[in-house]
């Protein structure tokens, strides 16, 4: 989820109003919230204390021809080529592929904490975005399935490893002694269904698979996070809640008279800008939202379904999109999975349910796989925020010794921390069974 994108709307429109810029001194290693996992989520878990981590990393960023350009519309211009990251070991290393979260690119910031632990560990690492990303959607050479079908996401995610491992092969000269896949949230649970189909085609015969804080079910994480901002039911009481949180992050952003846009400013902002769970939660929907309609305009054009945009219309990269977006804006995932998932699959075989298209949708499909392989691990929080009441402990039952969970972090919020990155250097380096 893209919470910084919203607070950067938020936040920046108050730079006009700034004086000189001048440094502040605002750094502490832990935060001094009362914890919620709202607050765990939106600005990490800062009660406790961050890994040491690499300031930065020498990231060469990559982009591939995976679909003819002259199939791509001309109003993804700018997207004509899929993009990618590699970061690499002087020397021949294991290599870990990470996939991104929904809506999510390959450079995010929860993309780039895990670069962090896995190059301090030792690993070439080959970073992709997620299927509901729109540089995805619009240069996959899928045309029949819509992103959300793990399965078959899978697949299109396999083709591009395949690809990419190809190419940093011969362009960066990069030797693998292993390999090995992760990725958070919908990331999480696609390196399941990829670790599944590598079984099969044995092309990277993955040594560790770890599932950081993914859905149990797809469906019903998106439906917690739609509720988080109902627009249709309480549009008023929605927007009056967001002209409150801007008028105090406005004030707040003033009066710290400096630029510095960072860990530790965000920190100082929401300190004092003392928000409700209520108010954390509408940031954390209309993020939400904000992921799901860039994907649902992307999937609309590539797919010429004709659901925000005119069926077989043409759109060149100077049309205005602002009544595609705001259209885009007002559907939730469960409108794209009622009016346009469940139909397309109905189509392929009239048989199928809602809630059969569910269940394939969620790590229930895979559950035999997930009991039996000894090599997939799984890491996330008791207080996970799109997780439903008995999905902990469902994936305790699933993964046993296999399983983390920390009792705090909301979801993928301590990424960063030192028990977080303990835990990933203990599992990754063979240090528990």
């Amino acid at each position: 989820m893209r919470i910084l994108s919203v607070l950067l709307v938020i936040i920046l429109a108050a730079c006009s109003s700034m004086e000189d810029e001048v440094e502040v001194e605002v750094a502490l290693p832990v935060c001094d919230f009362e914890y919620s996992r709202y607050q765990a989520t939106v600005t990490g878990y800062c009660q406790e204390p961050a890994a040491d981590l690499p300031e930065s990393l020498d990231v060469i960023h990559k982009r591939i021809t995976i679909k003819p350009l002259d199939e791509i519309s001309e109003v993804f211009w700018f997207n004509k080529k899929m993009k990618y990251s590699l970061i690499k070991q002087e020397a021949t290393a294991p290599l870990i592929f990470i996939i991104a979260g929904t809506g999510a690119s390959y450079d995010s910031a929860k993309m780039v904490s895990l670069q962090k632990s896995f190059f301090q560990q030792g690993y070439h690492i080959i970073s992709i975005s997620s299927p509901t990303y729109a540089n995805f959607i619009v240069n996959s050479p899928n045309t029949k399935y819509m992103p959300g079908d793990l399965a078959h996401d899978a697949e299109d995610l396999y083709k591009v490893m395949n690809l990419v491992w190809a190419q940093v092969q011969s362009e960066d000269e990069v030797e693998a002694s292993s390999f090995s896949i992760t990725g958070y949230s919908l990331g999480g649970a696609h390196s399941a269904f990829i670790a599944l189909l590598d079984e099969e085609e044995q092309v990277f015969n993955f040594e560790k698979v770890l599932l950081i804080n993914p859905p149990v079910s797809l469906y019903n994480s998106v439906s917690i996070l739609d509720q988080y901002f109902d627009l249709r039911n309480n549009r008023e009481a929605s927007v009056a809640m967001f002209d409150e949180i801007f008028a105090r992050f406005s004030n707040i952003y003033s009066m710290q008279r400096s630029s510095t846009f960072d860990q530790s400013s965000i920190y100082n902002l929401f300190k004092n800008a003392e928000l409700t769970e209520d108010e954390l939660k509408l940031l954390i929907g209309a993020s939400f939202r904000m992921s799901s309609s860039d994907m649902i305009f992307a999937i609309d054009v590539s797919f010429n379904t004709g659901a925000i945009t005119y069926k077989n219309h043409t759109i060149d990269k100077l049309e205005s999109l602002t009544h595609s977006m705001q259209r885009a804006s007002d559907i939730t995932f469960g409108d794209y999975f009622d009016r346009a998932m469940l139909p397309r699959a109905q189509r392929e075989d009239a048989n199928i349910t809602k809630a059969d298209l569910i269940q394939r949708y969620s790590l229930h499909a895979i559950e035999d796989y997930l009991k039996a392989s000894d090599k997939i691990y799984l890491v996330t929080s008791q207080d996970d925020i799109i997780l439903q009441a008995g999905e902990v402990e469902y994936l305790q039952s699933i993964f046993a010794e296999r399983a983390k969970i920390f009792p705090r972090g909301g979801h993928c919020g301590n990424l960063d921390r030192l028990s977080f990155v303990e835990y990933l250097q203990a599992t990754f380096q063979g240090e528990r069974n």
